[in-house]
């Protein structure tokens, strides 16, 4: 609960919202805060036995249909197949959001995968083959929710050239994002392009954070491709990644520029996103689209459409159901949709 209302826009709670509007019930059961209350030191490690207790006891008295694992760290393997024995018709399956290359996140998520009926995952491509465990993973892209990303910057006076934001760069030194940064600073000092690095200027969260996007020209969606020297991406840890970032962009009608080695054009193509492959190009196209108003707005527009009405909460739910209880897919989705063992 501790970042509740300044990220109120996470995925599970977009998740949560689609689930809702497509006619499903939805019972939430946060593990991390759960387990933290049944200690009476508030220590997540030593909540997590009771924790696990009060999931088997909770999926007893409700009897879902689904069961879905968003980043739930602190439920055990066994307690999955603790699941499958006491509700063997309930389906189990698995959501991360975090790259591949992530330390730890592949074991993570392997921990569950060979007891789960399906994981998905923000990457797609043969990258999931190092998280399937021998059972199905699926691509889920990043979504926008209309109750949450409401801005609408192609639409307005916007008194923000371009926009970045996010928690820190690599502690270690050598992340790409803050050289790209930098980059921009030097050549175009002129422009209008606050700080917003939480470690450095304590960050952009919660309502702040989405009325600054609404209010932004350009942003800027730099992913991490790396978490330390010794933890660097591979081309299929970045096929068509993304961080929520760029829902939190296309979905408020900024013009979103992402580099091509991410592969989003599966997603957009170039008259709703713009794409970049060297800091020179990205900084001459954002020179060129404040220049050229007509053209930054049109493009934006197209983008924030594409967004909400191919890439939202209720299609991802939507997928989520057609994957696991349906033989076809009820819906032409744009994203790729081919499982992976």
């Amino acid at each position: 609960m501790k970042h509740v209302a300044a990220r109120y826009y996470d995925y599970a709670n977009k998740l949560a919202n689609g689930f809702v509007r497509n006619n499903h019930v939805v019972v939430r059961f946060f593990d991390r805060d759960v387990s933290r209350l049944s200690s009476a030191f508030r220590s997540r490690k030593l909540g997590i036995s009771d924790a696990n207790k009060k999931l088997l006891h909770q999926a007893s008295k409700f009897q879902p249909e689904l069961i879905l694992f968003i980043h739930a760290d602190v439920i055990r393997p066994e307690t999955l197949g603790r699941l499958k024995e006491s509700l063997p018709a309930t389906k189990l399956a698995q959501i991360s959001v975090d790259p591949l290359f992530m330390a730890g996140n592949v074991h993570r998520v392997n921990t569950k995968s060979p007891l789960t009926d399906a994981t998905f995952m923000t990457t797609a491509g043969d990258g999931l083959r190092k998280i399937s465990g021998g059972g199905p993973a699926y691509y889920i892209p990043n979504i926008v929710d209309p109750s949450m990303e409401t801005g609408r910057a192609f639409d307005s006076d916007c008194d923000i050239d371009l926009i970045f934001a996010c928690g820190s760069f690599d502690a270690e030194g050598g992340d790409p994002r803050k050289a790209t940064i930098e980059a921009i600073r030097e050549r175009l000092p002129q422009i209008k392009f606050p700080r917003h690095v939480d470690i450095e200027t304590g960050g952009l969260w919660g309502a702040d954070y989405m009325d600054t996007m609404g209010r932004s020209k350009c942003g800027l969606n730099l992913s991490r491709e790396r978490e330390g020297p010794l933890n660097d991406s591979m081309p299929e840890d970045l096929h068509v990644y993304s961080s929520d970032r760029v829902s939190h962009l296309t979905g408020n009608g900024v013009l979103t520029f992402v580099h091509k080695k991410y592969h989003l054009d599966q997603l957009f193509t170039e008259d709703e996103m713009v794409f970049f492959d060297s800091n020179d190009d990205l900084i001459d196209k954002i020179a060129h689209f404040l220049e050229k108003e007509d053209g930054r707005r049109r493009i934006a527009k197209n983008g924030w459409e594409k967004a909400h009405r191919h890439l939202n909460e209720r299609l991802a739910t939507q997928y989520i159901v057609d994957v696991l209880f349906r033989e076809n897919l009820s819906h032409p989705y744009i994203w790729p949709t081919e499982q992976v063992i």
